[in-house]
């Protein structure tokens, strides 16, 4: 059944809020053909993509389905912060930012889930012992068409820029990505991250971790003594070993960057 009107107000909407086709659809994880297809009333998206659609747009359900109640875009008492401000209030443990030109790659990718970032969570894993976390992916208009960024919180730890257009793959920021995570893991990790890591070893292990963490350790004291591992050593695959370590070490009253240093001996 036809719905009055969507289309075009679909259309008006996404060009009020300075979205094309392309970066409605990497927000939404479809294609710019199935952005396409609505505004020219040949499909609808389905209910799960119909309210992040909305959120998107700062738009009631209401309005965009019938042309009633839409949401008033000036600033007004008890309007919530859009989608787009609530995710950029706070700074990422890592970001990939594109610039236009790698917007339809990036749809195709978010079209199939991006499967290469999971493979790289599992490569780093079994080689390091370490949790890539999510990874947002945005557009920047200001940077070149072919440019990206890698960043963790506000710090840029890589920037490139293909020279050709048929140079662009990601295949090949997949691999720059990977590089930079592993290579600046000490950066990364933070404390939602060492508390999944203590959460899968109690879960497989929970003699190791009896007693130690947060009982001899704070959860952030360890995070920084894995820290100083990592960036020493390259690796904390051996994290029942540094467990044992510190049990054994931990009541001695040795700060933090001591124990780390000492485990890092007895590990060599």
């Amino acid at each position: 059944m036809a719905v009055s009107g969507f289309e075009e107000r679909l259309m008006n909407l996404r060009k009020d809020g300075n979205y094309t086709q392309e970066e409605l659809a990497v927000r939404l994880g479809v294609t710019p053909q199935a952005v396409s297809k609505w505004e020219r009333g040949m499909g609808y998206p389905d209910i799960e993509l119909l309210v992040f659609l909305c959120r998107i747009l700062n738009c009631s359900i209401d309005y965009l389905l019938e042309g009633e109640n839409k949401v008033d875009f000036c600033e007004g008492a008890g309007l919530r912060p859009s989608l787009e401000i609530l995710n950029n209030l706070l700074a990422e443990p890592v970001l990939l930012e594109i610039g236009t030109g790698l917007l339809g790659a990036a749809a195709e990718e978010s079209s199939k889930g991006f499967p290469e970032v999971n493979e790289i969570r599992k490569r780093a894993a079994a080689s390091f012992g370490i949790l890539i976390p999510q990874v947002r992916i945005r557009d920047n208009t200001e940077l070149g068409q072919f440019t990206y960024r890698i960043w963790v919180y506000d710090t840029i730890l890589f920037e490139f820029t293909f020279e050709k257009e048929e140079d662009a793959a990601f295949g090949k920021i997949y691999k720059a990505l990977e590089e930079n995570c592993i290579r600046n893991y000490g950066k990364i990790l933070n404390k939602q991250l060492t508390k999944q890591l203590v959460d899968n070893l109690e879960e497989k292990y929970p003699e190791v971790i009896k007693g130690v963490i947060p009982d001899k350790l704070s959860l952030i004291q360890f995070q920084n003594i894995l820290i100083n591992i990592y960036e020493k050593k390259g690796t904390i695959h051996n994290l029942i070993k540094i467990i044992e370590l510190l049990d054994d070490m931990a009541e001695r009253g040795k700060r933090t960057k001591e124990l780390g240093e000492e485990i890092i001996r007895r590990l060599n």
